[in-house]
């Protein structure tokens, strides 16, 4: 009886422990749920190449969107180790329906216009779309997908290097230090 009990109690536990997890990210993030985010395709997702950060989100951005299926990795099979790549190469490229646009593709300086990017950015997530952002990170740049804001009207973002899922905060402090960045947005084509 008492092995019965303990296997009854420990899987109250299980299962507590797994709702919590359901519940985690909005919980400590507090998320406002702008976009159809699913943190499950994030972590199943996976940074193929070192330098692949530019096509790596824009599958995950794809696969997000449903347009694409787990096992997608075409752009960055095609892009594999490019080091003179930027977002550049997919502007107004259209991949399974979906039209890519680099915006801010400016000098990063004391002149940026920082107000106008945030407000394109606000704009995106209210529509519920994905807005693809480069920040500063320790090798020069990485490529992040903007997926929501938290409570506080910050940015919240996630990326991939490798297999790991990586999240940015205080986006926007980021971006004001870099005095700064291009994003990529995207239509949807039927």
């Amino acid at each position: 009886m008492k092995s019965k009990l303990r296997i009854i109690v420990v899987l109250f536990f299980w299962v507590l422990a797994v709702m919590a997890q359901g519940q985690e990210t909005n919980q400590t993030t507090g998320a406002k749920g702008l976009t159809k985010f699913n943190r499950q395709i994030v972590d199943a997702h996976e940074q193929r190449y070192g330098m692949s950060c530019i096509p790596m989100s824009i599958e995950l951005v794809l696969k997000l969107l449903g347009r694409v299926p787990s096992d997608y990795y075409e752009l960055q099979r095609a892009w594999k180790e490019k080091a003179d790549g930027n977002f550049r190469n997919f502007n107004g490229k259209t991949i399974k329906g979906v039209t890519f646009h680099q915006q801010f593709d400016l000098d990063r300086n004391s002149q940026f216009p920082l107000a106008k990017l945030f407000i394109t950015i606000d704009q995106e997530l209210k529509a519920g779309r994905f807005v693809i952002i480069s920040l500063a990170s320790a090798s020069g740049w990485h490529m992040y997908v903007i997926y929501d804001e938290d409570a506080k009207g910050d940015f919240l973002a996630v990326s991939k290097t490798g297999s790991k899922t990586i999240e940015a905060r205080k986006v926007r402090s980021t971006i004001r230090k870099m005095q700064g960045t291009d994003i990529m947005t995207y239509e949807l084509k039927s």
